[in-house]
């Protein structure tokens, strides 16, 4: 059995980001117990996983609120919109059933079709800023 091409190793690197208080690293223990602030509140240092099953599209930061070490999230969830205003916020499977902006003021007889929405929580722009932000590593304790 031949094969037409050579197998090869590949030399990667990688960039690992730890956050350090003077000359010790910030454990994930110590980060879970930080302040949750408001998303304007923060300057974010970087993302980081303080959950270890985070829900779906949640993106957790760790930074500043006025020199103060804390943490903050953003989130981005997909909906399914019913093509009209409907009472109906959610349902036991599948995504949140919720009027999009575009479909909050029309009624059933004015219905287009469903359709999927992300809603971003609290906006798209800083859902996607820390999207971009470095994923810093937290020291774990054993």
């Amino acid at each position: 059995m031949s094969s037409a091409s050579e197998p090869s190793v590949e030399v990667l690197t990688a960039e690992v980001r730890v956050l350090q208080i003077g000359s010790k690293p910030v454990a994930l223990s110590a980060a879970r117990q930080l302040d949750s602030v408001d998303c304007a509140a923060i300057k974010p240092f970087g993302r980081v996983r303080i959950d270890p099953k985070p829900a779906a599209g949640l993106i957790e930061v760790i930074g500043s609120a006025d020199g103060i070490l804390a943490r903050s999230s953003a989130r981005a969830r997909k909906m399914e919109c019913p093509g009209y205003a409907s009472s109906s916020i959610s349902r036991g499977y599948g995504p949140p059933v919720l009027a999009c902006a575009r479909h909050s003021g029309t009624g059933p007889e004015a219905s287009t079709g469903s359709h999927g929405w992300t809603e971003y929580t609290p906006s798209q722009k800083l859902y996607e800023a820390w999207l971009a932000l470095p994923l810093i590593v937290l020291a774990g304790l054993r």
